[in-house]
């Protein structure tokens, strides 16, 4: 006789393989019913094991015969929303479409009405939460939460994101710039050296920025330390690389640690990262423990001067409890009644019997600290990167740029910029379309998720048609082809950076309704659905085409610290320098020198670097939190305006 155990055993596979046929029955009927396109996979493409592991299998599963694979493929590799852009949608003949397996349905859109319909109606299509979960490392915070939180959260981090503040980043961010170029071009200030890792400083320099402009924290270039040090200012001396007495690492060195290693740090639990043999955990993890420790005491020191009455100027992000908390009389009686906050939320004040109101408790004021850091260091660093060696490549760009930097500052001092004239000047003319171009063309995040809410399916007009997202459904925004979608993008070819693109006749786009009411203005308010990506002066995309720092509701609050920083940045570097790209890999100096200048053997030598650097900016890179560059570096050069190498 057969033994049960045999039996139970060779029944799993067949259980399991009918459940599966089961769930994708259900779910290709629902599929069906949406009115949607959509895709069958045999892959539910946010299957863990497969994120983890696809490409060990996609060479073997490229091999099958294309009648398998065909419009399919392409959608298991999960970065193909970056390789691919809007190649899918151009394939599929749809700008919105449902991916269907056995595992669920996701849903995909590059459809600006579709996007500017999901965004506007945040409680119908919210975050699907759990994807930010790991976020919340020191704490929930406003990117990590939904609902009336969110609407908590929100409102108390949304105030020091004013054009007030701003200007504050705009003067610090001309100050770094300035150390930065210094350490590229050397103390002659010839430039005639090739940077190898510039992606590293252009990485440092929002660290830097958002440091100070927001925590207070003077953080150092290696060429200032012994400057700074040497002053004994205890206030600045967390910002270098001397680890002060009760740490084991500097603020610096603990915070560019953590941030280089942030997904172990988010993938892994900490008593993992502790005990792993592995040096790389085991400095994540010191970096984890130490920032966290710095960041603790900036918070008390910041409570401390609260109670005292010192408010402070600037940013100041770890200023959250001074928006957080508020002292109460008669009037915080009636919202502690109202249950806006609970007993253990209440801590009492030592001034004359008054209570202090937390809004947060602490760690969700760390949380927020932690995001801001994150976020702003990561969109603002990308974009840079992108922008600088997309001048590289695109000279004629660059020549213009520097040439509408000429018409506005002539020979002004930097000292001299003015915040309040010289940024909407900036953000209307070619610096701004450089920017625009390099988000709409290489955006920090490539797709932003969506859901339909759990309980009840949610409807959408689509192309005129009324379709229906089943419950529960994750819907993907693909920024990258919504940048790429030839509907809403005048000029050639969207895949290619052109920042001239910017620069149309407005009273013709209105025409064609390509314009939306985007504004240069502050911040939005909890209600407002309108970007800010576009000046007014520029051409304006339709709400829901360009994306780079979501829309709507959940808009990022540092979209405008982020373009002023950005601005800023390249006003500096290209008044006075061009970048190009090295040749070392191939050529010497001297072999240049011998080169006929604009001649054909210089372009052949400039043409092996660019090949290299367009393969890398392209094929090269994916996303670690933001895209970046993955396949190697691209070494450049700064010279002065006016002695470029390869000037064709």
């Amino acid at each position: 006789m057969v033994p049960h155990v045999v039996v139970v055993a060779a029944l799993l596979p067949v259980f399991y393989f009918f459940s599966l046929y089961r769930r994708f029955r259900t779910n290709l009927q629902a599929a069906k019913a949406s009115g949607i396109p959509y895709v069958i996979l045999p892959i539910y493409m946010l299957n863990r094991v497969w994120m983890m592991t696809s490409q060990l299998w996609l060479p073997a599963v490229k091999m099958l015969p294309d009648s398998w694979t065909k419009n399919r493929i392409e959608f298991l590799d999960p970065e193909w929303a970056w390789y691919l852009g809007h190649k899918p949608f151009r394939q599929l003949k749809t700008d919105f479409f449902l991916t269907v397996s056995p595992g669920g349905i996701l849903g995909f859109t590059c459809d600006a009405d579709v996007i500017s319909q999901i965004v506007s109606r945040r409680n119908d299509f919210p975050k699907p939460l759990e994807m930010y979960g790991m976020l919340n490392i020191f704490g929930r915070n406003v990117v990590s939460t939904e609902g009336p939180l969110w609407r908590q959260h929100r409102k108390i981090t949304a105030p020091p994101f004013t054009e007030r503040n701003n200007a504050l980043v705009w003067k610090e961010s001309l100050s770094q710039a300035q150390v930065m170029l210094r350490g590229w071009v050397g103390e002659s200030g010839k430039g005639d050296k090739t940077v190898t890792d510039f992606p590293g400083d252009t990485m440092r320099l929002p660290l830097h920025v958002i440091s100070f402009a927001g925590f207070g924290v003077r953080m150092m270039w290696p060429a200032q330390e012994g400057e700074i040090l040497d002053t004994g200012e205890k206030a600045t001396r967390i910002g270098c690389t001397v680890a002060p007495e009760g740490h084991t690492m500097s603020y610096s060195i603990a915070l560019w640690t953590l941030l280089q290693n942030i997904l172990w740090v988010l993938l892994l639990p900490r008593w993992l990262l502790k005990h792993s043999p592995l040096e790389i955990h085991k400095q994540s993890y010191t970096a984890y423990i130490e920032w966290g420790q710095y960041m603790r005491q900036l918070f008390e020191k910041k409570k401390a001067g609260i109670r005292e009455g010192e408010l402070g100027d600037g940013l100041d992000l770890m200023g959250v409890p001074r928006w957080g908390l508020q002292l109460i009389g008669h009037i915080g009686s009636l919202v502690k009644g109202a249950g806006t906050i609970t007993d253990t939320q209440i801590v009492a004040s030592e001034t004359e019997g008054s209570k202090i109101l937390q809004l947060l408790t602490d760690d969700e004021i760390m949380g927020n600290a932690f995001v801001f850091i994150l976020a702003g260091h990561e969109t603002t660093a990308s974009t840079l990167q992108y922008s600088l060696l997309s001048l590289a490549l695109n000279t004629s760009a660059q020549r213009r740029l520097q040439q509408d930097l000429d018409h506005q500052f002539g020979k002004r001092s930097i000292t001299s910029w003015d915040y309040e004239t010289d940024v909407p000047a900036l953000f209307g003319g070619m610096t701004g379309a450089v920017m625009n171009e390099t988000l709409r063309c290489f955006p920090p995040v490539i797709s932003i998720p969506k859901r339909a809410t759990r309980d009840q399916p949610q409807t959408l007009l689509f192309q005129g048609k009324e379709v229906t997202v089943p419950r529960g459904v994750k819907i993907s925004l693909s920024v990258v082809a919504a940048h790429q979608n030839p509907k809403y993008w005048p000029g050639d070819d969207p895949r290619q950076f052109r920042p001239e693109r910017w620069f149309v006749d407005l009273h013709s786009a209105k025409q064609t309704g390509v314009v939306n009411s985007n504004t240069l203005g502050g911040i939005e308010d909890v209600d407002d659905t309108q970007g800010g990506d576009a000046a007014a002066s520029l051409f304006r995309p339709l709400r829901g085409a360009f994306i780079p720092f979501s829309e709507g509701y959940r808009a990022c609050l540092g979209r405008r610290f982020a373009q002023v920083e950005i601005l800023a940045v390249l006003a500096v570097l290209f008044r006075e320098y061009s970048i190009e790209l090295a040749v070392d890999e191939w050529v010497s100096d001297e072999d240049v020198d011998k080169m006929p200048v604009g001649g054909s053997e210089r372009s052949e030598v400039w043409g092996k670097a660019a090949k290299r650097a367009r393969w890398l900016m392209h094929e090269g890179s994916g996303t670690v939190i933001t895209l970046k560059l993955r396949g190697g570096q691209v070494p450049v050069r700064w010279t002065r305006r006016g002695e470029e190498r390869f000037a064709f």
